[in-house]
Formats: structure tokens, sequence, C-alpha cells
């Protein structure tokens, strides 16, 4: 299961109170550092120095650690996306393009491929529903990715109902994990899915997800390329008929 850790003391900020949040710890631990360079030259009155010492030290001790925790935070924010938790656009961009690169650099380090996600008749549900509930689809839905990925995937959501996963392996391996995806939300409950247009071989209505896969090839110039095959095939899934994978 691929994991993304949530700090629960600071996970409820945002980051502009985060980015304040440091500034303020960083200020802390420069006029603690001033401080003590202080009491290196004799500036700091009568008290006893080893008592100083201590004290200032312990104080440091704790903003920075503080500090550090805060910086962890902020960097896990900007990767995240703050609907469903998943990693955002930007970082997917990343991983893709470090992961195309070192492919291309290395011809023997391994395959990889991409899977593009598209919840079915999902506007259908908006309008019915409303945006709210639409967002708490999103949110199960990407919940039951992550909770069937593997460590080494990365999921991420790439845009409205859309979703990428980027994963180790060949067309033939990442197509049954896709397949794993897309059973795994077809016997998922989401409220209200009777409402839903059947789909074909479907007696009563359901939300249900098609997947397109790709996998990165040698003839391959951008990575681009490799969401462009990926998005091939999640079209392709669409027409045939949705609530498929199409590698």
């Amino acid at each position: 299961m691929a994991e993304i850790t949530e700090n629960r003391e600071i996970s409820g900020m945002t980051r502009e109170e985060l980015e304040l949040e440091l500034l303020r710890s960083r200020e802390e631990v420069r006029i603690l550092k001033e401080r003590l360079d202080n009491l290196l030259v004799g500036k700091d009155g009568d008290r006893p120095v080893a008592e100083i010492l201590r004290e200032t030290a312990f104080q440091q001790a704790l903003l920075i650690a503080e500090l550090r925790e805060k910086e962890e935070a902020l960097k896990k924010l900007v990767i995240t996306d703050g609907l469903t938790g998943l990693y955002n656009h930007r970082y997917f961009q990343q991983r893709l393009r470090e992961s195309f690169e070192r492919r291309r650099r290395y011809v023997n380090h391994g395959e990889f491929s991409l899977i593009m996600v598209d919840i079915d008749n999902f506007k259908y549900y908006n309008d019915t529903y409303g945006h709210p509930a639409g967002d708490r689809v999103l949110q199960k839905v990407a919940a039951v990715l992550l909770a069937n990925a593997r460590n080494s995937d990365i999921v991420a959501r790439y845009g409205g109902e859309e979703f990428a996963i980027l994963c180790h392996g060949g067309l033939k391996e990442t197509a049954c994990a896709a397949e794993r995806f897309r059973r795994e939300i077809e016997k998922t409950d989401f409220p209200g899915q009777e409402s839903q247009p059947l789909l074909a071989g479907q007696s009563r209505g359901s939300l249900t997800i098609c997947l397109g896969v790709g996998t990165y090839d040698q003839s391959m110039r951008e990575p681009g390329e490799l969401v462009s095959q990926a998005d091939r095939k999640l079209y392709q899934a669409k027409k045939e008929g949705r609530n498929r994978v199409v590698s």
C-alpha cells in the first residue's frame, strides 16, 4: 500500500500559516544564537555561565526540532493535492520526468508504466448531487486507489476527476494492477451511485472508472509521449463502454 504520511499536529495549517510559523521559528533561533554569542563574550550579566548555556542549548534544540518539523510539513503541503491528500499534478510531473530520464540513461534500470484513471460519468453525478458530494467521491476514489497501490507506486490527482499512477513494471504487470484498481472501485459503495447511467451488462447504476495503460519504450523522446499513450488508451476505454482497462 502506497503511503502519504500526515503530521497530526500541524496538518490543519495552510501553506501561508506554515510559512509564517517557519519565519517565526527561524527568528527565535536567530535570537537564541545571538544570546549565546553575547554570553560567550561576557555580555549576559551575572548568571552562572553553565546555567545559561544549559537553558539556551535546550531552548535552541527544541526550536530547531520544531523548525525541521514545519519545514517537512511545508514540503509535503507543496506536493500534495488539498482535496484528496494524493500527490498533486506538479509532483507527478516531476517524478515522471525523473523516471523517464533515469530509464533513458540506464537502459537496464527496469521498465516503468503509467495508468491514467477517469471516473465514469462523474459530471452526471456532480449535476445530480452537487459538488460537495462530488468532492467526497473524489476523496473516496483516491483512498481506494492509494490503499491498493504498491509502496513504489506514485498515485496522484492529475486534475478534475482524473488520476495518474506511475508504476514500476511492464505492460502486462501494470495492466493487471489497473484491473485490480477497477474491481476495487466497482465493489466500493458510493452514496447515490444507483442513479448513475447504466453501463453495458449492468442491472443497476454504480460508480466506476476506466483506465488506460501506457509503457515506456526507447522510441519516446519526452515524458509527455508516455502520458499521451496512456491517455489514448483511456479514451479508447471510454469509447468501448467505460468501466474497463485498455492497455
